[in-house]
């Protein structure tokens, strides 16, 4: 670690011990998509340590992005992943980053994650395009055994799931070929990455609606943007620690400020959605059967 590293993260003493900050200051981390979950969860890594980036996005920051993200009118118009490397480099200017400008495509995905430790997924679940570019990520990380992470911000609650590809665990826990049948992204995302029932009512009740009126655009606040990039910093100590990610994570920002009678209330919506969507879904696999 250089002297300026030192300094820079030394007040992360002594809950981060020196090894461990070490071992922080070389990670490999790649991110694939720098919007709202990739930007935080690439603030978090920053505010952490990490120093060695992959970054990919196809897309530029509009107006209706500043709403939750770490980003200014200054960044309109500009590549979300140039952006986020301009940010690291003026935090620490000997931070190596590779940028990809194009988006993730099947001709640079190998390219992408490869001499990475870590990825994590933040491609894009709304189009049927973003979805077989994500599905086919994770079966490109699941062949080269590189742990990753993936995360969903709707509602008051972030949502991180782990797949640890370097300890032999399936493709997406064993759901890939139902995620591939799906034709509606959405369905996709509940067939390959979350299942109805762990689904919080913001959350459910946000898919509901982005089925029936696909043409509005998903809800996303800063409160549950930023939630994930104060939770990078436990998620990497546990897995740089003990070579292991940790598995489904989920806070819900909103709860501590709800009463027993408001709880119970949400409950009721909460499984209401969830029938909702599960008819949504059923009625997603009667037409693939037709």
């Amino acid at each position: 670690m250089t002297k300026n590293y030192t300094e820079t993260y030394k007040r992360n003493w002594p809950m981060i011990p020196h090894n461990l900050q070490e071992k922080f200051s070389q990670l490999r981390v790649a991110v694939a998509g720098c919007g709202s979950t990739g930007g935080a969860f690439i603030d978090g890594l920053l505010r952490l340590g990490i120093q060695h980036y992959h970054l990919t996005d196809t897309g530029s920051y509009e107006l209706n992005n500043l709403n939750r993200q770490f980003v200014f009118l200054g960044d309109l118009n500009v590549n979300k992943a140039v952006t986020h490397k301009k940010r690291i480099l003026a935090l620490n200017p000997q931070s190596s980053i590779r940028v990809w400008e194009e988006g993730l495509t099947l001709n640079n995905v190998y390219e992408f994650v490869t001499e990475c430790d870590f990825v994590f997924d933040a491609v894009d679940v709304t189009t049927k395009s973003g979805m077989a570019m994500k599905l086919r990520l994770h079966e490109v990380l699941h062949e080269k055994n590189i742990p990753t992470g993936s995360a969903l911000d709707l509602g008051f609650t972030q949502w991180l799931q782990s797949y640890n590809y370097h300890m032999n665990e399936d493709v997406l826990k064993g759901r890939l070929a139902r995620a591939r049948a799906c034709r509606h992204p959405l369905a996709a995302l509940i067939e390959g990455f979350a299942s109805i029932d762990e689904l919080p009512l913001e959350i459910a009740e946000e898919l509901v609606r982005l089925f029936e009126s696909p043409q509005e655009s998903a809800c996303q606040l800063a409160c549950a943007c930023f939630q994930l990039s104060a939770m990078v910093t436990p998620y990497m100590i546990k897995f740089v620690s003990t070579g292991q990610l940790p598995q489904l994570v989920t806070m819900d920002v909103l709860a501590p400020f709800i009463s027993k009678a408001e709880g119970h209330d949400r409950f009721k919506k909460t499984r209401a959605a969830h029938r909702r969507l599960a008819e949504l879904i059923e009625n997603e696999r009667k037409v693939l059967a037709a």
